[in-house]
């Protein structure tokens, strides 16, 4: 019987690299488990050290301004907006790791979620499997991109020394980094969730059993679709509690980003950083807002289908 359990499919089954690389950047507090999100009372102390980690380079970041504000040549107005633009960044970041160290039986119970709706899709005879190639696609493109970010900064700062270097790392590399996965992290959440009612949504709510219930084996009733419809959508209330603050900053954050790009644009003219950059604004931008799209159109697609069906 155990061999059988094992040899299921779980959300997060196929996605080991990615759950690892979460875990490093400090988002995700639990450990895999033969596929399944198990606590870990290190790895919440590890995700709560991001959050010094997150205040040590900010600082870093405000001395630098506030010399920068003194000297009389400096132009305050961007200098504002940089302070401005970096705080509600790393208001967007915070969260992130606060949820993880403090959070982690909820990451637990929205994956027992999961798995309990792909256990009784399976009980009814629709066994599902997930797809993540929207996942592996954001990983892949984003990857390169933090690989050609990392290598520019580094290669900028060696003619100013090692304390050049790590200072690019903390206040330029690691920022943009954990940036990243937080999107990432919410992306994949809502990927499963969406999946999931797309199959409630094609699979099995047109097999559902035309009242009065029969009791037949195999039969699909009104109640089998209202349990699994509740179950995702208490997935998905949980995903915006968790993340809810997280995305509005993260949100704000982007939208600043892109304002300074169009300004550096528009006063100093094409750059070929400021266009990769903006592009890879708006690649995450479409990937976050995309899967919200997508979670939204099935949810609701779901209940229009279960509601023509009764009628």
């Amino acid at each position: 019987m155990s061999k059988t359990i094992l040899t299921l499919q779980t959300p997060f089954q196929n996605l080991k690299l990615i759950t690892m690389i979460n875990r490093i950047m400090g988002l995700l507090p639990c450990k895999l488990v033969n596929g399944r999100l198990k606590p870990s009372a290190w790895n919440r102390f590890y995700c709560g050290l991001w959050i010094l980690i997150h205040c040590a380079y900010s600082g870093m970041f405000y001395y630098d301004m506030y010399i920068a504000f003194l000297e009389k040549e400096a132009n305050k107005k961007m200098l504002i907006f940089d302070i401005v633009r970096f705080t509600v960044f790393i208001a967007s970041l915070i969260p992130y790791n606060c949820v993880a160290a403090f959070q982690d039986q909820d990451f637990i119970k929205f994956s027992d979620k999961l798995e309990t709706y792909d256990d009784k899709a399976r009980a009814l005879g629709y066994e599902r499997k997930d797809k993540h190639k929207f996942i592996w696609l954001f990983f892949v493109l984003t990857t390169i991109d933090l690989i050609r970010k990392t290598y520019d900064s580094i290669d900028d700062s060696i003619p100013e020394g090692t304390t050049a270097i790590v200072k690019t790392i903390f206040e330029g590399v690691v920022p943009f980094v954990i940036g990243t996965y937080c999107v990432f992290i919410t992306g994949i959440f809502l990927d499963l969730i969406g999946q999931r009612f797309h199959h409630l949504n094609e699979t099995i709510i047109p097999h559902v059993s035309q009242l009065p219930i029969t009791g037949s084996p195999g039969e699909i009733t009104v109640y089998d679709v209202r349990y699994l419809h509740g179950m995702l959508l208490d997935s998905a209330d949980q995903i915006n509690r968790l993340f809810g603050i997280g995305i509005f900053f993260t949100s704000l954050s982007l939208l600043l980003e892109f304002v300074k790009n169009i300004y550096v644009l528009a006063t100093k003219g094409i750059d070929d950083n400021e266009i990769i950059t903006m592009l890879d604004l708006f690649f995450q931008a479409v990937y976050l807002y995309g899967m919200y799209h997508f979670v939204a159109y099935e949810m609701f697609s779901a209940i229009i289908t279960f509601i023509t069906i009764l009628v």
